[in-house]
């Protein structure tokens, strides 16, 4: 997605972003470098499980994690205004507890 060149931002869990870091540091420096993504870094305060989001200009996908932090089958996935509407919010939400992390 990233090498398409439209706007995106990826934020993850400070583990998740760890993951990355250890399995692909590589792979993940070119796509911090590339200017149509920004990647932040979610201050979960070492306990929260967040959900997996993905959110287009034509639907939403939510997949949800119980509290042990695995998969739970549970998820959400609509082309509908509204269910965009409070995606958007929940990515609001997400995104002022984060930061980005440096080009």
């Amino acid at each position: 997605m990233a090498e398409s060149g439209k706007e995106m931002t990826i934020i993850a869990a400070p583990k998740v972003y760890e993951r990355f870091v250890e399995d692909h540091e590589k792979r993940l420096k070119e796509i911090v470098q590339k200017e149509n993504v920004t990647f932040m870094i979610w201050d979960d305060k070492g306990s929260a499980i967040g959900p997996s989001l993905t959110l287009t200009d034509v639907f939403t996908y939510i997949y949800f994690f119980n509290n042990d932090g695995v998969y739970d089958n549970k998820s959400i996935v609509s082309t509908e205004d509204s269910t965009r509407t409070w995606a958007k919010e929940l990515y609001k939400h997400y995104k002022k507890q984060s930061s980005a992390i440096e080009k």
